[in-house]
């Protein structure tokens, strides 16, 4: 008896090992299951995928809970702060998403959503955001931002070529040009913390006469122009949020043209004014200081202080050998230059555009 039941034992043992792999695979499934490893997503990746499906609440809660373990790192450290922001948005948390919107921008000042992907309702938040960010760095002196001025002032302009000519009458000498002010208007733009380029066109104007009688045929009035169109650098100095000093220097083309007027030229027997012309475009360079007195976050009076070389070169006439006091050999037009080369200073108002 107990021979037969060896035997029936061996035999249970070798079907067992005999038995093939499948047979045995199917009572470990789970266990082949579970050691397989499992396949997922960022965090950062998962939040873009529940923010897809509108579901805001879990993007913006699996994003808080990610960035607080330090599950979002590097490059992705800001883009997950502003997909947590557009949720909060989506939310109605408009506060809570500005503020980590300027979160963000304090990280990366040149971070921007694309308005063409990002819906306006949170384009809205991260506007609001950006311009409260730039206003925050015009109150820190680190940013001055885009603006646009007007101002006016007086400036030298000693034109002696044509002091020379209106002395050449025969009479007593002409007095020196009177500048009858001049104007203009600017554009400025950031390009780095205390930095800023400028396009500013002005006009400039002078007036003389030769010291003959107004009644004598031969009196000539005479006017020069000149209008500067320049490019300038600009550094600012000083964080008083109310008060801004800078320097500048810069440099362009400047149109000029000087004119003589005889109001009574005689014409074929007849009392009639005449002109004389003369046009050039020489170089313009100019070096000054400039402060500025905030009256609002946007709005500033501005006074500058500059010296200038602006200079026209030879003008062209249409006969450069006419002699404008006859018999005066030394009143022919020649070779004369409009010159506001000398020191001006100008008043103005600046509006600041840029937050």
């Amino acid at each position: 008896m107990s021979i037969r039941r060896m035997v029936t034992g061996t035999l249970c043992a070798l079907s067992l090992s005999a038995a093939p792999p499948a047979a045995l695979a199917q009572g470990s499934k789970p266990a082949a299951t579970a050691a397989r490893p499992m396949v997922t997503s960022s965090a950062l990746e998962q939040a873009r995928a529940f923010y897809v499906e509108s579901k805001f609440q879990e993007a913006s809660n699996l994003l808080a809970e990610a960035l607080r373990d330090g599950r979002i790192t590097g490059d992705d450290l800001n883009a997950g702060r502003a997909l947590r922001a557009r949720c909060l948005a989506k939310l109605g948390r408009r506060l809570e998403a500005k503020e980590l919107h300027k979160a963000v921008l304090r990280s990366d000042a040149n971070f921007r959503l694309d308005a063409l992907q990002v819906p306006p309702d949170e384009m809205e938040v991260f506007d609001l955001a950006l311009r409260e960010f730039k206003a925050e760095q015009v109150e820190a002196g680190k940013r001055y931002p885009s603006s646009i001025g007007a101002f006016f002032g007086k400036g030298q302009g000693v034109h002696q070529d044509f002091v020379d000519l209106a002395s050449s009458a025969g009479v007593a000498e002409a007095e020196d040009f009177e500048g009858s002010g001049e104007f203009g208007i600017s554009v400025r733009f950031p390009l780095k913390p205390r930095w800023s380029f400028e396009l500013e066109m002005s006009r400039l104007r002078s007036v003389t006469s030769d010291k003959l009688p107004e009644v004598r045929n031969s009196h000539a009035s005479y006017t020069t122009t000149a209008t500067p169109v320049v490019a300038t650098l600009l550094y600012h100095f000083g964080d008083n949020p109310k008060l801004h000093y800078s320097v500048f220097a810069g440099a362009g083309l400047v149109s000029s043209e000087a004119t003589l007027e005889f109001e009574r030229s005689l014409v074929s027997g007849r009392l009639i004014p005449t002109q004389l012309l003369g046009e050039a475009i020489g170089l313009y360079f100019q070096v000054g200081a400039e402060a500025e007195v905030f009256m609002s976050p946007r709005f500033a009076v501005a006074g500058r202080v500059s010296g200038r070389r602006a200079n026209s070169g030879a003008l062209e006439w249409p006969r450069d050998d006419f002699e404008v006091y006859e018999s005066f050999p030394q009143s022919l037009l020649g070779d004369r230059s409009v010159d506001f080369s000398g020191l001006a200073a100008q008043i103005g108002v600046r509006a600041y555009i840029g937050y």
